[in-house]
């Protein structure tokens, strides 16, 4: 540089420093602010779709199911039916197989109609005693749930039992003696352990359970067999008659008695709902549950009450009662169910705690970061409405 010379060359100063640094973070500050709006709305819209998934999809499985239940064959209206199974030693056998019902259910304790009730932080079922649910009989007794559901459902949910009927491939040749009926060539379709109900539309019909010899595949046999080894097991032989000499035309249908019902999956420490068939056998070891949709919170339910001629015509719902209330569950002709669906662990999508109407019961859950949405539907029983 020659002398006389001025330096042009400028750094940045303190300040000016100071201002492009707070200029960066308040860049950074947007940025990541819209990163965090984005991830929320992502998370939110995600667990969304997944929760209409799982609610709609749990109706849509529960709905076929109530479409054909208690059917008795081919016969249009009521039929005698002679039951065979052993219901000495538990009530619960009665309440599940009774051939004059297509469904029974079991209401929680202070989940009715009009009442508020917070689900609770655990929906873990262990320990919940069964009379916590009840169902009303006939005779105006109530019965608590089954020892096969016990420590299965979660606390504050409603549970159904249905009953249906599916025709089987076996032809009757005759009755050979008070425990077996004879069965044709090609009857290649006896269920071992199976509920079995042969049915005659002109004289009436006989439930029982199948023999669980599996060599049995010649006739249909209703040995004595205990509530538990394989349960429900029949009377013996000798204290309940065939309801009359079955022949070829007679037809045989397995009976199928199943359990829905909102349990745990202990694994995922996550609730959803259930299926239990209890066609087979009543031993908790024999018991194979299968989740149907994961993510289903509660279930409430209410049921159609038709009153029988004159006062009611058996086409119109006259009440909708919680399970212990209804005093007949032949006369009833529809179900309305609610459940409550929401998002996976860790959704991080809400934190207040909202109250929703499932079938006339105000539900709370716990503040947490789950989304949850309500999903109803009213489905009519078809074999109900034609003839009661």
């Amino acid at each position: 540089m020659m002398a006389g010379e001025k330096n042009t060359s400028n750094g940045f100063g303190l300040i000016e420093l100071m201002i492009a640094v707070a200029l960066g973070l308040l860049l950074l500050a947007a940025i990541s602010q819209l990163f965090i709006s984005s991830r929320l709305t992502y998370n939110t819209a995600d667990a969304l779709a997944r929760v209409q998934e799982n609610g709609r999809f749990a109706i849509e499985i529960l709905r076929p199911e109530f479409r054909e239940l208690g059917g008795q064959g081919f016969c249009a209206g009521r039929i005698n039916i002679r039951s065979h199974l052993n219901d000495d030693c538990d009530d619960d056998v009665s309440a599940l197989f009774d051939p004059a019902t297509a469904l029974i259910g079991w209401e929680y304790n202070d989940t009715g109609i009009g009442d508020e009730y917070t689900l609770p932080a655990s929906l873990a079922p262990a320990g919940i005693a069964r009379s916590e649910w009840q169902s009303r009989q006939a005779d105006g007794t109530m019965l608590d749930l089954p020892t096969a559901l016990a420590g299965r459902v979660v606390p504050g949910s409603d549970v159904l039992v249905v009953r249906r009927s599916n025709l089987l491939n076996v032809n009757v040749d005759g009755v050979q003696n008070n425990t077996n009926i004879n069965t044709g060539a090609g009857s290649n379709d006896l269920p071992r352990r199976g509920i079995v109900m042969v049915l005659n539309c002109a004289e009436g019909g006989d439930l029982f359970q199948q023999s669980n010899n599996a060599s049995d595949s010649s006739s249909l046999a209703k040995p004595t067999m205990s509530c538990t080894n394989p349960g429900p097991g029949n009377q013996p032989p000798g204290g309940s008659s065939w309801s009359m000499s079955h022949d070829s035309t007679s037809s045989v249908f397995g009976v199928e008695v199943v359990a829905f019902y909102i349990g745990h999956n202990a694994q995922r420490n996550e609730p959803g709902l259930y299926r239990l068939d209890l066609s087979r056998g009543l031993r908790a070891g024999d018991l194979q549950p299968e989740e149907l949709v994961q993510g289903i919170e509660n279930m409430q339910v209410l049921y159609g009450f038709s009153r029988p001629a004159p006062q009611g015509d058996g086409q119109l719902v006259d009440f909708w009662l919680t399970a212990d209330q209804v005093t007949d569950w032949g006369l009833v002709i529809a179900v309305r169910l609610a459940v409550l669906a929401r998002s996976q662990e860790g959704g991080d999508v809400q934190r207040q705690a909202f109250t929703y109407d499932l079938s006339r019961t105000l539900v709370t859950h716990p503040e947490d970061r789950l989304l949850r949405q309500p999903f109803a539907t009213t489905i009519a029983l078809r074999n109900r409405m034609v003839v009661q």
